[in-house]
């Protein structure tokens, strides 16, 4: 049997920009309708296992069309992926943990206090994030998050978030910690649900790419694969 086949498609928090969501509905639509074409046996989302439940519930009214999605990725584009490939269920693989020693905003306001030079580096970066954006569509906003140069920009702050502290004071270290955390449990939730011949579709926030590629393609057992050619043009 073949390996396991994964494709990672980051996506964006819907319920910060619910006006997009209500007017962009075809379009929403027109990428499922895209994503298909990959055939997933198995659908995976950013939920943890601790609302494992109420998401079961929450897709079965989907498909017995009792409820309307929200403003959440996973009901826009799961939920509507999965019942339109006749799956059972879908898969929370999200893993709680704590971020909040040290938040992100701590690791900011240190460097912004302390390591002014290197705040300002990472503000660059940040802000050039910000002009590869086209956030007009939400068709743009998948191409732009599954795009490498976004993964590789991205990737740039994490390293640069890492100098931010001393030697008696590690605040970016520590809060890369929590983030690796995260995601390195997140792979091996997608990994326990993993059999031969399963081709396994994750919606995840596009924050996480990198990592979970770099964790799920080196671990040696799956393929690992763009998403840029399964969304609409």
């Amino acid at each position: 049997m073949p390996k396991p086949e994964i494709l990672l498609v980051g996506t964006f928090h819907m319920s910060m920009n619910p006006e997009m969501v209500n007017d962009q509905q075809e379009e929403i639509r027109e990428i499922v309708h895209s994503l298909k074409k990959f055939k997933p046996t198995k659908i995976a989302v950013e939920k943890p296992f601790l609302i494992e439940e109420e998401m079961e519930r929450k897709y079965k009214a989907f498909r017995n069309n009792t409820l309307t999605p929200t403003y959440d990725e996973v009901e826009q584009f799961a939920f509507r992926l999965a019942n339109e490939m006749d799956l059972p269920s879908v898969y929370p693989i999200d893993e709680m943990v704590d971020m909040s020693k040290p938040s992100l905003n701590q690791v900011f306001e240190w460097a912004k206090e302390h390591q002014p030079s290197l705040f300002k580096e990472i503000m660059e970066v940040q802000n050039k994030l910000k002009s590869m954006e086209n956030n007009k569509t939400i068709r743009n906003i998948l191409h732009y998050l599954n795009d490498s140069d976004y993964s590789k920009e991205l990737q740039r702050i994490y390293m640069k978030l890492a100098r931010v502290g001393d030697r008696q004071h590690q605040v970016g270290v520590q809060w890369l910690k929590q983030w690796h955390h995260r995601d390195l449990a997140i792979s091996a939730n997608i990994s326990r649900i993993a059999e031969k011949g399963d081709r396994i579709l994750v919606f995840i926030g596009g924050d996480h790419l990198h990592l979970l590629q770099q964790f799920l393609t080196d671990s040696g057992d799956y393929k690992v694969l763009s998403a840029k050619p399964y969304l609409p043009q």
